[in-house]
C-alpha cells in the first residue's frame, strides 16, 4: 500500500501542478468588466513564470522530505481553494504559487535513489498535463454553453473547475496518508543544496519568457490599425541560444533534461488547437505521454526523442487542408510519447534543474517567431496550389525544426563530453 500511495501522490500531484501553470487563468476573465484589459502581469505566461520560479526556489533549497510532504499539502490546498467557484482578480497568482509550491516539493520527494524512477513518472505527468490542458479548458468553457449563447460570464459568479478540484483533492488526501501512515517520514535528504548555477537558470529561464510575452504583447498592441499595419516578431528566437547556452554552463549532464524540455516546448508550440468531444478522448494524450516516458525509462536514448520531436515540429509545414490532418495527427500520437521518452530518458538531473526544466514546456507557450496583423473584411481567395505552404510559414517551421535539431546537437555533446572525462578520470 506504500508503494501506490506513493505513486498516485506523485503522478497526481505533478499532474495537477503543471495543469494549473499550463493554463492558469480562464479565458473568460479578460472579457469580464470587473477586470477590464489588464496588465501585461495578467497574462498566463506571467502567472506561469512566477510558479515555475517558485518550484525553483522550492526544489533549491528544501531538502527534507517529511518537510517536502507539508509543503505540498499546502500547496494542494491553495489550488483547491482558487478552483472553488467564483473569482477575483489576481487569484490566478495564488493558484500558481500553489502549483509551484506542489511541483517543487514534488522534485525534492523524489531526489534519494530508491525513488528516482519517480522523476520518470513526474515527467510523464507533465508532458500529459501540457498536451490536454488547453483542451480541457476549452471543453469546459463550451460544453457549458447553451448553443447560440455567449460562453462569456460574471467573474463573480465564475463555477468551479472541478478538475482543479478534483485533482487537488486527491493530491492532499495522498499527502495526508503519507504522513498519517510515516510513509519516508525521513531524515534530512543527501543532495546539497542547489548552486549558483542552478539557482541562475531556475529563475533566468521563466523571467527571459515573460519578457518575450510581454515584448510579443507590445508589438502587437504598437501596430496602426488605420493604415491596415502588419507586422513580424522574431525576438523569441533568442530563447534557443539562451538555453543552449544554460545547459551546457550546467556542470556535467544536468543540462539534458532542459534541452529535451526545450524542444519539447517548441514541438508543443506547433500544435494545433482542438476540443475533445468528450472527457474520454482526454485519455489518450495521458497514455502516450505515460508510455513514452516509461520507455525512456528503460531505453535512455533522448537523442532519439528529440529526433521524432524535430520531425513532428516539422509538419506543421502541411497547414492547407487536407493535409494539415497530417500534423495534426502528428501532435496527437507522436507528439506526447515523443516528449515524454526524451524527457524522461535524459533524466536524472539535480532537483532544481529537474523542476526548472521540466516546467519549461508550461511556460513556455509562445512562439519563436511570429506573424500579425489588422484584418479587413476583404473575402479570403484561395491560391492555386492549395497544397503549398505560405512562405511565412515554412520559415517559421524551419526556424522551429532548426531549434529542435539545435538542442539535440547541443545534448550529444554533452553526452560526448561526459564521456571524454570518464575516460581521461
Amino acid at each position: 500500500m506504500i508503494s501506490w500511495i506513493r505513486y498516485l501522490f506523485v503522478a497526481v500531484g505533478s499532474f495537477t501542478a503543471a495543469l494549473v501553470l499550463a493554463a492558469p487563468s480562464v479565458d473568460t476573465y479578460p472579457h469580464d468588466p470587473e477586470f477590464g484589459q489588464g496588465p501585461g502581469l495578467t497574462s498566463d505566461i506571467a502567472v506561469s513564470g512566477a510558479g515555475a520560479v517558485i518550484a525553483a526556489l522550492t526544489a533549491l533549497w528544501l531538502r527534507h522530505r517529511t518537510g517536502a510532504v507539508v509543503a505540498s499539502l499546502v500547496g494542494a490546498v491553495l489550488v483547491g481553494v482558487v478552483a472553488l467557484a467564483g473569482a477575483w482578480r489576481w487569484d490566478m497568482y495564488l493558484s500558481a504559487a500553489g502549483a509551484g509550491v506542489l511541483f517543487g516539493t514534488l522534485v525534492v520527494f523524489c531526489l534519494d535513489a530508491p525513488c528516482r524512477a519517480l522523476h520518470t513518472v513526474i515527467a510523464g505527468s507533465v508532458v500529459a498535463a501540457v498536451s490536454t490542458a488547453d483542451p480541457i479548458a476549452e471543453y469546459r468553457q463550451f460544453a457549458s454553453a447553451s448553443p447560440g449563447t455567449a460562453v462569456y460570464v460574471e467573474a463573480a459568479v465564475q463555477p468551479a473547475n472541478a478538475v482543479w478540484l478534483v485533482l487537488a483533492v486527491i493530491s492532499v488526501a495522498a499527502a495526508a496518508a503519507i504522513l498519517l501512515l510515516g510513509v519516508d517520514r525521513a531524515e534530512v535528504l543527501d543532495e546539497p543544496p542547489g548552486t549558483l548555477r542552478e539557482l541562475l537558470v531556475g529563475l533566468g529561464l521563466p523571467v527571459a519568457a515573460v519578457a518575450l510575452s510581454w515584448s510579443l504583447r507590445e508589438a502587437v498592441w504598437s501596430l496602426d490599425s488605420e493604415t491596415g499595419g502588419n507586422g513580424r516578431w522574431w525576438w523569441g528566437m533568442v530563447l534557443g541560444p539562451l538555453v543552449i547556452g544554460a545547459a551546457l554552463w550546467l556542470r556535467g549532464s544536468q543540462g539534458r533534461v532542459l534541452l529535451a524540455a526545450f524542444a519539447a516546448a517548441v514541438a508543443i508550440g506547433t500544435a494545433p488547437s482542438w476540443i475533445p468531444s468528450g472527457w474520454p478522448s482526454v485519455a489518450l494524450p495521458v497514455l502516450l505521454a505515460a508510455g513514452g516516458a516509461w520507455l525512456g525509462l528503460r531505453v535512455a536514448k533522448p537523442v532519439a526523442g528529440v529526433g521524432v520531436l524535430a520531425l513532428v515540429t516539422a509538419s506543421a509545414i502541411f497547414a492547407a487542408s487536407p493535409w494539415d490532418n497530417v500534423h495534426f495527427a502528428a501532435t496527437l500520437m507522436l507528439l506526447p510519447a515523443a516528449a515524454g521518452y526524451a524527457i524522461a530518458a535524459a533524466l536524472p538531473s539535480t532537483a532544481a534543474v529537474t523542476a526548472a526544466s521540466l516546467l519549461f514546456p508550461a511556460v513556455m507557450t509562445l512562439p519563436l517567431v511570429a506573424q500579425f496583423g489588422w484584418t479587413s473584411y476583404t473575402p479570403l481567395t484561395a491560391d492555386a496550389a492549395e497544397w503549398a505552404p505560405q512562405p511565412w510559414t515554412a520559415v517559421a517551421v524551419a526556424i522551429s525544426v532548426a531549434a529542435v535539431l539545435a538542442a539535440g546537437a547541443a545534448m550529444a555533446w554533452i553526452r560526448d563530453r561526459r564521456i571524454g572525462h570518464e575516460g581521461r578520470s
